[in-house]
């Protein structure tokens, strides 16, 4: 095997009883909220070097089961790069099964070397585990830098919210886990926003809508984090239960705490076994506390970083729906600082194509209102005209459309092929209607595009009080709170919303064959194997039931690639670095 990679000494060896010493005064500070056993010592080590050594063009090749069982740092080619991960990957499985093969005797130097990565007399039993658990973790000390950086726009809003919300301060530094600080950060599985909250548990909290994502809006969505947080403390009663339940759910956190009989988090995080309590979960309390010793005391690990200013704002109230030409009329900005404000409004309002709903708060920068109406709707909207008055040039937003056109439109998706009709419910008669539910879609969600309590959809369906609905199940429709244009608009703006966001982070790089194995179902195969959303997988396999998938079944599946990706924020903050 060529050895073009560096070991890590340093993580390998054993870590003294010290080690904790040189933490932070903040983490110390906080040691009653955020306990830190020594069970965890060593993987808290683990993600601080992820965070601090090792670039995303980097990463090293670990045991999963084990965070001190290190193999190798992998510097990543500019091509292929999972190709060569692989082939170290696939190298040292072959050589801990010649370990097994050669029961530990007339080893070469590479196996001895591997060997001696796990502790004096491994099992053999363990050793088989291993061949399993051979992970790559990509590095992401540029992107924590890069979060830092961006922190600045909003830490002071964010302790502020926090504070009155009655959440620790630590809190503040779960983005840099979650997003590093990226306000439009989209994931393949639907989360978005610094918070990266889920579509549903979002709608607990905010707008999550075609037009507006509150998610993505960090003053907004700071305060539905901090409330999500408090009901997962109140039904958990520890702060490390209640950050494993923000990325693992709070009743599967109980059943861990029910099962194994204690709240101790190193306990449960390497000791609880559930096939969908993974690596992620497992390992989400300890990236946080070393996300948090990080952050707070970055110039220990990174030298002086600049920081950006807070963003300041006023703020318009919305009493009627209005479309932003008209709205940019009263105000004096350029576009791109109304988008760092108002990073919640989507596409159709910035295009001009749906009005500003009711009843939302709108950013502006301070003291940008116009005295005396005059509007230029060029691309900087509502640049000042004052220099050189004369009549405004016309506008290179799209016309707003009328009430009545408005009314009559349906947007097709600008990505994917999708009809109109596709969403649209079937046999429509006296106000009546059926549809057939796709993935993504929940009784709680149609019930929403129907503008009618949820009891009553289920009602119509003959379901009990907790029934939901299945992918590719016929639901009854009654058009009596909104009509059947309205729902499928509704319906249709909820699965383009999910493929614009999908596209704007990821590419398909291309595609591979195959068969379905026993055990494996739509979940394990999109969430555990191939990690790819289940919607994608069913457009590239159109004539299989996912939902009824089977043993030796042949799948199409889609293999990912993440764009470089850029927040507006970062993109357009020239001149925004404080002093």
């Amino acid at each position: 095997m060529q050895k073009n990679w560096i070991f890590l000494a340093f993580l390998t060896a054993a870590v003294p009883a010290h080690a904790f010493a040189g933490m932070s005064e903040y983490v110390t500070a906080q040691s009653k909220d955020l306990p830190f056993p020594k069970s965890i010592e060593l993987k808290v080590e683990f993600w601080k070097a992820i965070y601090t050594k090792y670039s995303v063009r980097q990463g090293i090749i670990h045991d999963s089961e084990d965070l001190s069982v290190i193999y190798d740092a992998v510097q990543l080619p500019k091509q292929n790069e999972m190709g060569a991960v692989n082939r170290v990957r696939h190298e040292i499985r072959e050589a801990i099964f010649n370990i097994l093969r050669k029961k530990g005797q007339n080893l070469t130097t590479f196996e001895r070397q591997l060997l001696t990565k796990f502790p004096p007399g491994v099992t053999r039993a363990r050793l088989m585990r291993a061949t399993e658990n051979i992970r790559f973790q990509r590095g992401q000390s540029d992107r924590f830098k890069e979060g830092i950086t961006r922190s600045g726009y909003y830490m002071k809003h964010i302790e502020k919210i926090l504070k009155e919300e009655g959440v620790p301060d630590f809190v503040k530094f779960l983005p840099h886990v979650e997003s590093s600080f990226q306000e439009y950060a989209i994931s393949k599985f639907e989360a978005a926003g610094l918070w990266q909250l889920m579509p549903a548990t979002g709608r607990m909290f905010l707008r999550v809508e075609y037009v507006i994502d509150e998610r993505l809006d960090p003053w907004i969505a700071t305060r539905a984090a901090a409330r999500h947080l408090k009901r997962d403390l109140k039904m958990l009663g520890v702060w490390p239960l209640a950050l494993t339940a923000y990325n693992h759910g709070p009743g599967g956190v109980l059943r861990a705490v029910k099962t194994l009989g204690t709240k101790d988090i190193g306990e449960i995080a390497f000791n609880y076994e559930s096939p969908s309590f993974g690596f992620a979960s497992r390992n989400f309390y300890v990236q946080f506390l070393a996300a948090v010793e990080v952050a707070s005391n970055y110039q220990r690990y990174f030298g002086e970083i600049p920081i950006r200013k807070s963003l300041e704002f006023e703020v318009a109230s919305i009493d009627r729906p209005i479309f932003l030409s008209e709205f940019a009329k009263k105000y004096e900005f350029n576009m791109d600082d109304f988008r760092k404000l108002n990073p919640g409004l989507r596409s159709p309002i910035l295009q001009n194509k749906r009005p500003i709903p009711v009843g939302l708060i709108i950013r502006v920068p301070p003291n940008s209102k116009r005295q005396i109406l005059v509007a230029s709707l060029d691309r900087n909207i509502g640049k000042s005209l004052r220099a050189e008055p004369k009549l405004p040039q016309p506008s290179e937003l799209k016309p707003a459309l009328t009430e009545k056109e408005l009314a009559k439109k349906v947007l097709t998706p600008s990505v994917g092929s999708i009809s109109n009709s596709r969403y649209a419910a079937k046999d429509v008669v006296d106000g009546r209607g059926w549809i057939q539910v796709e993935i993504n879609e929940t009784v709680t969600q149609v019930a929403d595009w129907l503008n009618v309590p949820v009891e009553q959809l289920r009602d119509w369906n003959g379901m009990d009080s907790q029934g939901q609905i299945q992918q590719g199940q016929k639901v009854l429709l009654k058009f009596s709170g909104t009509s059947a244009s309205e729902f499928q608009q509704a319906r249709e703006d909820y699965h383009t919303q999910i493929r614009e966001d999908f596209f704007i982070r990821y590419d398909v790089a291309k595609t591979i064959e195959y068969k379905v194995k026993r055990g494996e179902n739509l979940w394990s195969l999109c969430y555990q194997k191939f990690d790819v959303p289940p919607w994608l997988l069913a457009e590239y396999n159109p004539k299989v039931d996912l939902a009824k998938i089977a043993p030796g079944v042949n799948l199409k599946v889609p293999v990912l690639l993440e764009k470089e990706f850029l927040s507006v924020s970062a993109a357009t903050e020239a001149g925004a670095l404080a002093e």
